[in-house]
């Protein structure tokens, strides 16, 4: 988690869990603000989650 939170210069350990687990469960994720794990979600690469946003 703090590898991806280095890559992505983020601090919030919340959100790194987030995509984390999302992707090791393959599941998307759904959010109202999309920013901060959207950069989470495209340092994974291939295997991150989708990001889908809530109006």
């Amino acid at each position: 988690m703090g590898e991806l939170l280095t890559r992505t210069r983020t601090a919030d350990v919340v959100d790194a869990h987030l995509v984390i687990t999302a992707a090791r469960l393959n599941h998307d994720i759904l959010t109202g603000d999309p920013r901060d794990l959207a950069t989470l979600a495209e340092a994974l690469g291939p295997a991150s989650p989708t990001i889908q946003v809530w109006p």
